[in-house]
């Protein structure tokens, strides 16, 4: 028989024993239950054992509201915060609602009865893991009204650790900081840290007191801040006035100064930006590389920015016991780590902080009514509860700030809802989002650059445009919205036996989606120089990259991705600002676009050079790519590509007026339908789900800017600029990349004319026509395309051969 509370909590850490508390303050009727996957309370505080192991925020902030903070550091350590919850799990007494080693795998809404049944699987004293054998673990089963998730967003079984090639072959030891080994011997020992984040800051001055020499090798920099580790004004205020007092006080203090801070750095980069470069350089040895290990390519608060207490990191490196060296790893060896620079760093430990690995609630699954839950093409409201689900909240902190400020926050209005379903006489409450909501851009509930994120961004759920349909990482606006705002807005209530979900809708439209940009095999998104670009890969072999052109996406090239993964691993990629990958940080250029590339290329495992077809304005940006990095580039496809004369279609023209492109780039199915016509010469492929695809990306704003500032980039009124393709084809012209020109010979975008000039510009290319082709030959004509390619691609690889004798 299932044990019956009335909410269920699921995680032990911070956030769900802060919300245990809040619930037994504020609505002291309810019975209530915490099931933690592990043998221990704390969460995050008890499964991280590392040296130095201790907050990234403030206690004051970290805190909950509710118990006053009374260590002595401000910055605290781990075993401190672990101290701090077990004491509130004491006072609280919270002990007796606690079931320890219980996992939960799936969680089932049912309208009938209004309630959550939740299975949950015992532990024992080793960690569940989500591919583990189910069947070997003994089973429970509990029913609730409400289900609070307070797990976190990241596995606890296993951190992510890239495949670094020798690593089996390291006559010393690689370990990995979420499963730190208590025995580990690193006095007198040379250590290479593997990470440039918040844990690979902490390890290297912790680890510097003992081990020989603490190297932290990073393939590119982070933000990094020296805070002070006690508080000024807390000091002052101990022991003066009430404890409870001060510490609102500082609190509310660190609140604002932690926003203002924020503020000023996504709204003044550049002053945030000079701050930390001159506090670096008062901190650190003369001389010391700065602006090589210390100066992100994105900008502050694009990823979390690092706090080190009293500059803790900059001291070691000023005594000398510690470094940073920015670099690429080429291999692990038997004595240490050889990087692509040719240097090495010899190592008898290797810490690979290399971070996370995405979970979203706990792994377990959801269901409505027998209707299972995509949590990850699932709208959230208010950044806590997921639309069409009845009676259920995550709790997901802030990214900018401390994590507990948004799980009070959370807490608080759980209490207010449940409260209000008792007045009322309601059994559930589930979110309803407007059509309007669905159909507009969607990103993702975190929308932190961190590789964590950026590697499995595609699990966590959506969040909209607006409140209260968008996180708004600020306290003061999520203050009034959660703790003051309305509980009534953008939600149904029900009663017991009222359907949540009825004949394969939700909350009174389609449940199903339309086709999301994760939808093709292969396709993922990949943090590129702090850029989350999207991209997709297929097929095995010889590398061989894909660019698309202007306005468009790499679903330009699904055709040869059939067709050339045979031999070859296929990449293709959303450029930085198209479709669905984020901008670049200023107006999109040609410069920045090609630039973008070797970033893209080194996250995705390709170092060598390799083949680039670029169509359009792909094939000006393959172009540019090879006459900047010649040694990424082994070959060149150009298909029907920019850059070889001054026409170009009226509409691209008249994007460079900025009055007229406010009007062209204004959503319309029409307009997204003449574009896909314009296209092609066989207007049969002019297919409903072309011009949907296109109209999805001219809602896109990111995508209608992008697009305006390549128009106006490359070109004026008159058309295509001169001085770009003149200097752009003399460069190539002078390189000895094998290209290959192929060209439709009906194009209506840029004209077939092009195809005699490109080839009098390199004379050393060859040619190829398409008869009764638009301007993508590679969709109308692709197993034609294909063939021509793999022949050029087959003949330049023997002569390679040839040449290497």
């Amino acid at each position: 028989m299932s044990e019956h509370v009335d909410v269920l909590i699921v995680g032990s850490g911070l956030s769900g024993i802060g919300f245990a508390s809040r619930l037994r303050r504020d609505v002291p009727g309810k019975t209530f239950m915490i099931l933690e996957s592990r043998g221990a309370v704390g969460g995050t505080w008890d499964l991280f054992r590392y040296p130095g192991i201790r907050s990234d925020s403030d206690m004051y902030t970290l805190g909950y509201s509710f118990r006053p903070w009374a260590g002595a550091k401000a910055i605290a350590d781990g075993d401190s915060i672990r101290d701090y919850i077990q004491a509130t799990v004491a006072d609280e007494g919270l002990a007796s609602h606690i079931r320890l080693n219980h996992r939960v795998i799936a969680a089932e809404w049912s309208s009938a009865t209004a309630l959550w049944t939740v299975t949950a699987t015992r532990t024992s004293d080793a960690e569940y893991r989500n591919d583990g054998p189910a069947s070997t673990a003994l089973t429970v089963t509990f029913t609730c009204s409400f289900l609070s998730v307070c797990s976190g967003y990241y596995r606890y079984d296993e951190g992510f650790t890239p495949a670094i090639e020798g690593a089996d072959t390291f006559a010393g030891s690689i370990v990995h900081p979420q499963h730190w080994p208590a025995d580990l011997d690193y006095e007198g020992k040379q250590v290479v840290i593997i990470g440039s984040g918040a844990t690979a800051v902490t390890l290297v001055p912790s680890m510097a007191r003992s081990a020989a020499k603490v190297t932290m090798l990073q393939r590119s920099p982070t933000y990094i801040a020296p805070v002070p580790s006690r508080d000024r004004l807390a000091d002052r205020l101990r022991g003066k006035v009430p404890a409870q007092l001060a510490y609102d006080v500082v609190r509310a203090k660190n609140i604002l100064f932690s926003m203002f801070t924020y503020q000023l750095s996504r709204r003044r980069p550049e002053t945030m930006k000079a701050i930390l470069r001159k506090s670096a350089i008062a901190k650190l040895p003369a001389g010391f590389a700065v602006d090589t290990h210390l100066a992100p390519s994105y900008q502050p608060w694009d990823q979390r920015l690092c706090a080190i207490p009293n500059g803790d990191l900059y001291r070691a490196i000023s005594a000398g016991t510690a470094d940073i060296v920015t670099d690429r790893i080429s291999r692990i060896t038997p004595q240490g780590i050889d990087l692509v620079s040719g240097k090495s760093i010899p190592a008898d430990v290797i810490v690979t902080a290399t971070g996370l690995n995405l979970l979203v609630i706990g792994g377990m699954t959801l269901t409505v009514d027998g209707e299972p839950v995509d949590v990850g093409r699932t709208l959230t409201y208010k950044g806590m509860m997921l639309e069409g689900v009845p009676n259920f909240a995550l709790t997901v902190g802030y990214t900018n700030a401390s994590w507990t400020l948004k799980a009070d926050l959370v807490a608080g209005y759980i209490c207010r809802l449940l409260k209000h379903l008792d007045r009322r006489n309601l059994q559930w409450v589930a979110p309803t989002a407007p059509a309007g909501v669905a159909e507009a851009e969607l990103t993702s509930l975190i929308d932190l650059k961190a590789g964590y994120i950026l590697r499995d961004a595609d699990r966590l759920p959506r969040q909209g445009a607006d409140s209260p349909w968008r996180l708004h990482q600020n306290y003061l606006r999520d203050f009034a919205l959660l703790r003051a705002g309305k509980l009534t807005d953008h939600v149904r209530f029900g009663r017991r036996g009222q359907q949540v979900r009825a004949s394969g809708r939700a909350s009174g439209r389609e449940t199903t989606p339309a086709p999301g940009p994760l939808e093709l095999p292969g396709a993922g998104y990949v943090d590129a120089g702090g850029t989350r670009l999207r991209y997709r890969t297929t097929g095995t072999g010889d590398p061989v990259l894909l660019l698309h052109g202007i306005g468009q996406s790499l679903e330009d090239w699904t055709e040869q991705h059939e067709r050339l993964s045979a031999r070859h691993t296929v990449i293709s990629v959303d450029l930085p600002g198209f479709a669905y990958s984020e901008r670049l940080s200023g107006p999109a250029t040609l410069a920045k676009l090609a630039g973008a590339l070797p970033a893209f290329l080194d996250a995705v495992g390709v170092q060598g050079p390799l083949p680039v077809i670029g169509n359009s304005l792909g094939g000006a940006v393959a172009m540019k790519f090879a006459a900047d990095h010649p040694d990424r580039v082994s070959a060149l496809v150009l298909a029907d590509s920019a850059g070889f004369g001054q026409e170009v279609a009226l509409v691209l023209r008249l994007l460079t007026v900025r009055p007229l492109a406010a009007l062209l780039m204004r959503p319309a199915p029409e307009a997204s339908r003449r574009t896909v016509e314009s296209i092609f010469y066989d207007k049969a492929l002019v297919t409903e789900a072309r011009v949907q695809h296109a109209f999805a990306l001219s809602q896109r704003p990111e995508h209608r800017q992008s697009v305006v500032d390549i128009a106006r980039d490359l070109g004026t009124i008159s058309g295509i600029r001169a001085e770009w393709r003149t200097a752009l084809v003399g460069a190539l012209a002078k390189s000895d990349i094998p290209a290959f020109v192929v060209w439709g010979d009906h194009d209506h975008v840029l004209p077939f004319s092009h195809l005699a000039a490109a080839t009098a510009a390199l004379p050393r290319a060859e040619a190829h026509v398409f008869a009764k082709t638009g301007h993508m030959p590679q969709i109308e004509r692709p197993d034609e395309f294909a063939a021509v390619v793999e022949d050029f691609l087959s003949r330049v690889s023997a002569g390679r051969e040839v040449s290497s004798y």
